[in-house]
């Protein structure tokens, strides 16, 4: 967890130079997962209450940083010593630095372990080195905002996947496989905003 938040930290001081230009910069992006989830025409009663909720708690936005998009443990290149490389660079945008904090967070990438942090660490070790190796103080109701954030873009996204299989997109085990995870995040979502009402 430590070796991600001065990973992150890193990734968050690039400059926004860095990045290929984006017609969508400065988009919101719970207005943008309101919009896909819209799209797909499947009602999700849980999704609707979080994207109510999440709107109501909005945290102020902290200065632009580049954000990685995706950075959990399935991206990452790990040896003996720790993390060696960061993958997956396609989703990098200009972004609140903590929603990539949060995305590591989200409960799916845990794989059943209860430790909250990718399923190998705790909160206080990702802030404190996120902290003492440049990054921004982190606000750790802005954190469990982006957090559950995370959750719900997942659940979207699950969503997505099933529907490319159902509709003939893509047949696919995997992305029908992927449909089952939707109730998992609807339950997960359900008990962050019982937890943070």
């Amino acid at each position: 967890a430590a070796q991600c938040g001065r990973a992150l930290a890193a990734v968050h001081r690039m400059p926004l130079s860095s990045l290929p230009p984006d017609p969508g910069a400065g988009a919101d992006p719970l207005s943008r997962w309101r919009d896909v989830l819209d799209l797909l025409g499947e009602p999700h009663p849980v999704f609707e209450l979080a994207l109510r909720r999440l709107a109501a708690s909005r945290p102020p936005a902290g200065p632009a940083a580049v954000v990685h998009g995706d950075f959990r443990n399935g991206n990452l290149i790990v040896g003996p010593e720790g993390v060696r490389a960061v993958l997956d660079w396609e989703l990098a945008h200009a972004g609140d630095p903590l929603e990539d904090l949060g995305w590591l967070c989200v409960k799916a990438w845990r794989f059943g372990s209860p430790l909250p942090v990718g399923g190998f660490g705790g909160y206080d070790e990702l802030i404190a080195a996120y902290e003492e190796a440049g990054g921004a103080k982190v606000d750790r109701d802005a954190l469990r905002w982006w957090e559950t954030f995370g959750v719900l873009k997942w659940g979207v996204i699950c969503v997505m996947q099933t529907m490319r299989h159902l509709r003939g997109g893509a047949r696919s085990v995997e992305l029908a496989a992927i449909g089952r995870r939707v109730c998992e995040t609807e339950w997960d979502l359900l008990r962050m905003l019982r937890q943070h009402a």
